[in-house]
């Protein structure tokens, strides 16, 4: 018997796509906004200097009558900064332009802004995570000897402000440090009764630092604000850096502002209009300005 089955007619069979497309995993860029922004304007150098000045030691030897006392130096230092220019674009032909069944220039510009955003927060986390100022979980005196159960607990975040406060850090408008986490970290530290027990007391909703992009909660001195945009390292197991901040701690400079660039097919390299390219630049560099102004929490995670 000769049945007709699918195969037989697979010159007459076409895909059916979905009008949906399919979401991008999204990524919460948090670090600029807690930055100190200088930017360099134009004509100006790639390079930038900050200066920071000692502090003067306490003077508490009584003066002798009659005597004045050995005058105080100022002591500086500068902390320089040159600028990186970043960037990247997609080639799309005229064909790859007007074929697709959704709307493909719409969706490389969704995905050049999401690359853009995670490549900034990146490169600034890149600077920050060589902070001086580290503390480790309970006993734990180092990242090697970080093991699968040394998670991230209330009691570090009050060591972690504590310091800071003895530093002299200046917290934020709102009277507080802020905390970033990511969401391995967040779910351990909601695993702390201690945590858990003070957030749940926060019985009014607070607008405290409502525009913070990630903001979580403020509890205990800080505004804790989560992040899937840090990377963890890999140390026997993952380590999750987390960080507690003051103003002040890091700068941003930017030369040449995120800018994205649409480029319409044509030109002495494109006779036949065949291509075009969509992207972004930025020039721009972080840089530590003070490490007693910041501190990293090195843990492993449950999650």
């Amino acid at each position: 018997m000769a049945v007709t089955a699918v195969a037989q007619l697979a010159a007459d069979q076409r895909t059916y796509f979905s009008k949906k497309l399919l979401k991008q995993a999204k990524y919460k860029t948090v670090l600029d906004q807690f930055a100190y922004v200088e930017k360099i304007p134009a004509a100006n150098s790639k390079t930038i200097s900050f200066t920071q000045y000692a502090d003067l030691a306490p003077a508490v030897t009584p003066l002798t009558e009659g005597t004045p006392p050995t005058d105080t130096a100022l002591t500086t230092t500068p902390i320089t900064a040159t600028i990186d220019q970043l960037g990247a674009y997609v080639t799309l032909t005229d064909l790859a332009e007007l074929t697709p069944a959704h709307p493909v220039t719409t969706k490389t510009l969704e995905l050049l802004g999401t690359q853009a955003a995670r490549t900034y927060d990146r490169v600034i986390n890149s600077v920050i995570v060589a902070g001086t100022s580290v503390i480790y979980p309970g006993a734990i005196a180092s990242r090697a000897t970080i093991a699968g159960a040394n998670v991230l607990t209330f009691a570090e975040v009050k060591k972690a402000v504590a310091l800071l406060r003895n530093n002299g850090a200046v917290e934020f408008d709102d009277g507080k440090f802020v905390l970033v986490v990511d969401p391995s970290v967040e779910q351990d530290l909601m695993s702390d009764t201690n945590f858990a027990n003070t957030v749940y007391r926060q019985n009014q909703p607070t607008k405290e630092n409502e525009n913070y992009k990630g903001r979580i909660t403020s509890f205990a001195g800080v505004t804790v604000v989560t992040t899937n945009n840090i990377p963890t390292i890999t140390a026997g197991v993952a380590v999750h850096t987390s960080y507690v901040f003051g103003q002040d701690a890091f700068a941003v400079s930017d030369l040449q502002t995120l800018t994205n660039y649409t480029q319409k097919a044509g030109g002495i390299t494109d006779p036949l209009e065949q291509r075009m390219t969509m992207g972004w630049k930025v020039g721009f560099k972080a840089v530590l300005l003070n490490n007693s102004f910041m501190v990293r929490l090195e843990s492993s995670s449950a999650y």
